[in-house]
């Protein structure tokens, strides 16, 4: 019998719990909680009427905050980590462009 291999890319798409899957409910709970999002709305609609009140508040030339760490944040170097799931093949240091 001819062996099946799965792109790891669609792990999440496989029946059962595993990594990938539990880490990118993770990050939508995450996000949804960092946007002050609801799951139960369109999240199109959420995005879209984010980005008009953004844009608006541009127009207006009212604050808004740009992508990325807060000016504010006194240790920003703190929020980098090189936590992160790499194929074997490469190490995390090598993912992030480290030698």
């Amino acid at each position: 019998m001819a062996q099946i291999h799965t792109c790891p890319c669609r792990t999440v798409e496989l029946p059962g719990a595993n990594r990938l899957k539990g880490a990118h409910a993770a990050l939508d709970a995450a996000l949804l909680a960092a946007y002050g999002f609801s799951a139960r709305k369109d999240l199109m609609a959420q995005f879209f009427e984010l980005s008009l009140s953004v844009a608006q508040r541009l127009e207006q030339a009212e604050p808004v905050t740009p992508p990325g760490n807060p000016a504010f944040f006194p240790n920003p170097e703190t929020l980098i980590s090189d936590d992160c799931i790499c194929s074997p093949a490469m190490s995390a240091s090598a993912h992030l462009g480290q030698k």
